[in-house]
Order: structure tokens, then sequence, then C-alpha cells
């Protein structure tokens, strides 16, 4: 009897750690990956999904300063369908490759946002080649209750080609006319030293 008690309490604390885990929202970078060349613009997104009764977020996002600078950040449109909110950017560190305490919260006593959809817009400038791995890190999300959402995160990736600034091209026919002008100056030149010379 004890045994069989014991079984399904287990079957029953798997059954709820299952639900639990499924019930996590999950923070992510979109596009998970991009390709960019050096001198250009590039956005992330940072979005949300599974998420159930969101009133307010923070989280710090990190880059490869060497690959990427921060540019700018801007509140996407999920957590405003909930009403009024009051968006933070967050505060930029090109040194350090981080964009701290970004965050968004509703304003009024309502309910929060479930599902889906887009947190964030993140703007950078591609300024080295290479990789740079995007992170989501410090988080904490929190429901209308103030209580705290468990959540997991999924990282993101910019991958940037060096552009090589190569010399101008000469033109050879330009060349030679430009060779043909100096030497015929240096001729007439010569020919006057010589006359006064004389």
């Amino acid at each position: 009897m004890k045994r069989r008690s014991m079984v399904c309490l287990s079957v029953l604390a798997f059954s709820a750690f299952t639900r639990l885990a499924s019930a996590q929202a999950v923070l992510s970078i979109d596009p998970t990956s991009q390709t960019t060349s050096t001198g250009t613009t590039v956005t992330v997104d940072v979005d949300i999904a599974n998420v159930t009764d969101l009133y307010a977020y923070q989280f710090d996002l990190t880059f490869d300063p060497s690959v990427l600078s921060a540019v700018s950040s801007s509140e996407g449109p999920f957590l405003a369908n909930g009403g009024s909110t009051f968006f933070i950017p967050g505060t930029n560190d090109n040194v350090d490759g981080t964009v701290s305490a970004t965050g968004d919260t509703l304003l009024s006593a309502v309910g929060g946002v479930n599902g889906s959809g887009e947190l964030a817009v993140f703007t950078f400038d591609a300024t080295g080649g290479g990789t740079s791995t995007i992170g989501i890190h410090n988080e904490t999300l929190l429901d209308s209750f103030i209580n705290v959402i468990a959540d997991t995160t999924t990282e993101g990736a910019v991958n940037v080609r060096s552009v090589a600034t190569g010399a101008p091209e000469i033109d050879a026919a330009s060349s030679m006319s430009a060779l043909t002008l100096l030497l015929g100056g240096l001729l007439v030149l010569g020919g006057r030293r010589e006359g006064a010379a004389r």
C-alpha cells in the first residue's frame, strides 16, 4: 500500500513539474541568426512566447563590442496590448558590450498580457568583422500580482563580414595623359632656362 502511494505521489509530482516547465515563458532573439557587412545598421528583436499575465519586465542585452555598437532601443507592441505603458530603453555600453536595464511596465490596475509577441527592438551599427552573440541576461518578468514569472532564454547571433576598402582604381589612359603633360611642361621649362642662360 505504501509502495503504491509513493508511486502515485511520484507520478503527481512529475506531472506538476512537467506542467511548470511547459508553462515557462521564453525570451528569445529574433532573428536567431543574421548576416550583414561592416558599415551597415542591423536590428534585433527580443520576443516573448508562452507567457501568462505579463505586467512588467526588465533585462540586460549583451553583445560583442568589437563587432557591434549599440545605437538605440525602442518598445515593441506586445505589452502595450494591455494598456498604457512606461518604457525604459536601457543604457548602452559599447565598451563592455551591454544594453542594461531595458524595461517596460503597464501603468494601470489591469491584468497582464498573455501569449507571444515582440517586447523590444534594438538597433546596432556593424563596426567590425566577426560573429557577435546576442544574449539576454538578468531578466525579470512580473505578473499583475507582482509575482515573478519563470522563464528561459534563447541567444541569437549576428555575423558581420568585413568590407575591405581598396585603393582607388587608376585609369591607364588618364595616367598617360597626365604624364605626357608633365613631361611636356618640364621640357618647356627646361627650354626657357636654357634661353635665359644664353
